[in-house]
């Protein structure tokens, strides 16, 4: 066995020394993602309508291994009842998809909004909760009070849109993932130049260093 193998310290050195090397694939991925954050600000409705298409191909690929290692279980006598229901499921989401991707695209639209503000409600309710129970414990608890009072007033406001506004809130969502993208694309842009420069530095400690050390 080989000892390297077993040394995480190694391993993250040699994860690092790929990323380094590799920083153009990074910066290229933030590019990418630049590139869908505009097309989802220019076209929300159309760039949702996709993520609900990429979601169904998912669904029905995920299915479909479900299913294969359902039957495998089955000739082994092992348990494969969630497996087989689990791939059926995925694969009847895929092709509802296909079937009606804006009928599909509504439900998830309606169940991500609904996913917020349910969690928006309950965790601003566990942060008030806690700073009344800790406030003797603790300095600055209305911070964590007004915290809380916000999150349950984003959930109350996302409510009152997806109720009174679907339309509104289906494009919303729409920008919302172009925001996320572009986040994540200036993140990948600045941490591939960092790693651009790191790599660099690198070559050039290399040639500056004498042939023995080289071999």
């Amino acid at each position: 066995m080989n000892i390297n193998s077993l040394n995480p310290a190694r391993d993250i050195e040699d994860m690092l020394c790929t990323l380094t090397r590799n920083w153009w694939l990074v910066i290229l991925r933030g590019v990418l993602a630049l590139i869908i954050a505009a097309l989802a600000f220019l076209m929300p409705a159309e760039s949702l309508l996709a993520l609900t298409l990429v979601f169904g191909t998912f669904s029905f690929a995920d299915g479909v291994l479900g299913l294969i290692s359902a039957i495998r279980n089955i000739r082994k006598g092992r348990r494969w009842g969630w497996l087989m229901v689990s791939g059926l499921l995925g694969i009847a989401t895929g092709i509802v998809v296909v079937i009606s991707p804006f009928v599909a695209t509504l439900v998830l639209a309606t169940f991500l909004w609904a996913s917020i503000a349910f969690w928006s409600v309950f965790s601003g309710a566990l942060e008030i909760a806690a700073a009344i129970r800790l406030r003797k414990e603790i300095n600055g608890e209305i911070w964590l009070i007004l915290s809380g009072l916000l999150s349950v007033v984003l959930g109350v406001v996302v409510t009152w849109m997806l109720l009174t506004r679907p339309v509104e809130s289906f494009l919303a969502l729409g920008w919302l993932i172009g925001f996320y993208a572009a986040v994540f694309g200036v993140m990948m842009i600045l941490l591939g130049l960092r790693l651009r420069k790191a790599d660099r530095s690198d070559g050039a400690a290399f040639d500056d260093a004498p042939p023995s050390a080289k071999a």
